[in-house]
């Protein structure tokens, strides 16, 4: 589960949340499908693209405020009609598709709409028998130094003005990695989507990365996918952590 900015990615394998590390990398079996789910936790619209592989998958979802959206696959037009399904990436693979820089990565791109300023209102009370410190600018007498009002020489400041900021002008021959792996069509599925309305976005954008793997950090093939309800083994002592945790609650050691 990655959040970041009001907003949160996870993926799911058999309709399960799966645990990421410190570095956002996923583990689950070669061969397994997944879907990717989208959480909006602002109150307003949020509007997301998807990459996988370095591959546009999905392009202009809408997430309503509070809401939650679950990818299944690659949107073509407005439907989906196979789940993503994640494999080995092979020497026979390599030869006759290429390495991609993003091989495994799931990346997610996100724009909120813009805030809407509304207007604040304050009571200012009136004064009275208080001359006005301008005054010398509308009538031609001096200011209260004695200056005249249209030369330099007349340097009053209004306490009421504020100086908010300025503008700064402102081929790779290996072999692929034993764990690394690509997300290709599975099963076949059914998701429709509709369009949808937003007002005008922010400029900015925020991007969520997921790694996808299918080997342990003992580089064996990950056999059960690793959620956030799984408990990890101490291999010190054996007693089981939540997978959370990044040290052994009985003896220290690292998880």
């Amino acid at each position: 589960m990655m959040y970041y900015n009001n907003f949160v990615s996870v993926i799911k394998c058999r309709g399960k949340v799966l645990r990421e590390d410190h570095n956002g990398v996923i583990r689950l079996p070669f061969g397994s499908e997944y879907t990717i789910l989208l959480k909006n936790k602002d109150s307003r619209k949020a509007v997301v693209n998807v990459e996988i592989d370095d591959e546009s998958v999905a392009g202009g979802i809408i997430v309503p405020a509070n809401k939650t959206v679950e990818l299944k696959g690659s949107l073509n037009g407005l439907s989906v009609r196979n789940r993503f399904k994640f494999i080995q990436k092979t020497k026979e693979i390599q030869d006759y598709r290429g390495d991609r820089l993003g091989d495994g990565l799931v990346r997610i791109e996100y724009k909120f709409e813009k805030k809407v300023e509304e207007p604040v209102w304050y009571y200012t009370p009136p004064v009275t028998n208080r001359p006005d410190p301008h005054d010398h600018l509308k009538i031609g007498l001096t200011c209260e130094y004695g200056h005249s009002p249209n030369t330099s020489d007349c340097v009053y400041t209004c306490s009421n003005s504020t100086v908010v900021g300025t503008s700064a002008p402102t081929k790779c021959s290996t072999l692929p990695k034993s764990d690394e792996g690509i997300t290709v069509k599975g099963s076949k599925t059914r998701q429709d989507f509709v369009y949808g309305h937003t007002n005008e976005l922010e400029s900015q954008s925020s991007v969520i990365i997921l790694h996808l793997r299918g080997l342990n950090k003992k580089y064996k093939k990950v056999r059960k996918a690793v959620t956030v309800k799984t408990k990890l083994r101490c291999q010190t002592c054996g007693r089981r952590s939540k997978s959370s945790m990044q040290f052994c609650g009985n003896c220290g050691t690292h998880l």
